[in-house]
């Protein structure tokens, strides 16, 4: 099975990211400049995952990107234009060989053929600088799902140290579900299925599970996601909505967690990341 690399959750700006990322407690490392007019203030976690929050910090470098048809940037500004910010516009796999990936499935119809090669500079907590590269390669766009699916293969030999960064004062660890709400129609039952490696299961109650090697995606209908997470469904279409973080003391959760935007259900804590509710992020206790 593929394994989840990291969500991108595309704010207006940085600061605004780094205001309410940092209001839930979380460690934001410092911002980080992309090529192509894009850059982040990731939240990384002790399990290798991260959150990718994404903003455009350089408009020129950014409309030269996109007359260039860079595939990451253009995606991203087209989710920027149709939806509502903040919002879970990307999930990434991990991936040994982007190519690969993307040639297995261009040859099923699920593929882009373009590919996005680039370096950015990581700035340690300590002030230490260490220069990553990476190679994306995507998904088709589908009718039915608002969110870009793409292959992330990490292409440097020597990993920065982020320990200081997963560490986090609302004590979360790791991903432990990213919630999804909306239809599921064949063709994209088809790419997630062909990307993870594994099949979508009822789970019984109205919902649906898609296992990843690291990563359980749930699937809800609308009244499920109310129920669950106080999310709401803002159309028939599939969206990422959420995602579900494990922590070993719920009660230092919520000690850490300001009570605006924060609501409790069924044993787990949700909070909201913008005026609407979704996108949100919720902390379920799980011994370490």
């Amino acid at each position: 099975m593929r394994a989840i690399d990291h969500l991108v959750l595309s704010f207006d700006d940085l600061v605004t990211a780094r205001e309410r990322l940092g209001a839930l407690r979380f460690t934001v490392a410092p911002d980080a400049v992309h090529p192509f007019g894009t850059g982040n203030a990731c939240v990384f976690l002790a399990d290798g995952v991260y959150l990718e929050p994404l903003a455009v910090v350089d408009a020129a470098a950014q409309a030269e990107a996109l007359a260039a048809g860079n595939f990451f940037v253009a995606r991203d500004a087209a989710f920027r234009a149709e939806q509502d910010l903040p919002g879970f516009s990307g999930l990434a796999f991990r991936s040994a060989d982007a190519l690969g990936d993307r040639d297995a499935l261009t040859a099923q119809d699920l593929g882009e053929p373009a590919t996005v090669d680039f370096s950015r500079t990581f700035r340690q907590s300590d002030g230490a600088g260490a220069t990553l590269s990476f190679r994306l390669a995507f998904a088709r766009l589908l009718p039915g799902f608002v969110a870009s699916l793409f292959f992330c293969e990490a292409r440097h030999s020597v990993a920065p140290d982020r320990s200081a960064l997963a560490r986090h004062a609302n004590g979360a660890k790791g991903l432990l579900r990213i919630v999804l709400v909306g239809t599921v129609d064949e063709e994209t039952r088809r790419l997630l299925e062909t990307i993870t490696g594994s099949a979508l299961t009822s789970d019984g109650s109205g919902g649906a599970t898609l296992a990843s090697a690291n990563v359980v995606l749930e699937f809800l209908t609308p009244s499920l996601a109310q129920a669950r997470y106080g999310a709401a469904a803002v159309d028939d279409r599939l969206r990422l909505a959420g995602m579900v973080l494990a922590v070993t003391d719920l009660d230092q959760a919520r000690a850490a967690l300001a009570p605006d935007g924060v609501t409790e259900r069924d044993g787990r804590i949700v909070a909201t990341l913008g005026s609407a509710s979704t996108p949100f992020i919720a902390f379920e206790e799980r011994p370490s």
